[in-house]
């Protein structure tokens, strides 16, 4: 899913950069964020993605909950 949404501040090529000036660059954290228009914590998550997942970990992933407990039988 790479279609982010209206409002969505970052899409997977900003993620990269983000990264990339973390990582390679050594940019300080609030220095990207502020570059960027986005919180510092939003980028500790994107390096966290990444660390996790790798080049995966930046693309846009579904927001549709992983269960629906009280969801309707479906025979109904």
């Amino acid at each position: 899913m790479n279609n982010p949404h209206k409002n969505a501040r970052t899409t997977p090529h900003i993620r990269a950069l983000i990264v990339d000036r973390a990582i390679r660059q050594q940019q300080s954290i609030k220095d990207i964020a502020h570059t960027f228009g986005i919180s510092r914590r939003t980028v500790y998550k994107w390096l966290a993605r990444y660390r996790e997942a790798g080049d995966a970990g930046l693309e846009s992933a579904s927001s549709r909950p992983h269960a629906s407990p009280r969801q309707m039988p479906k025979q109904w």
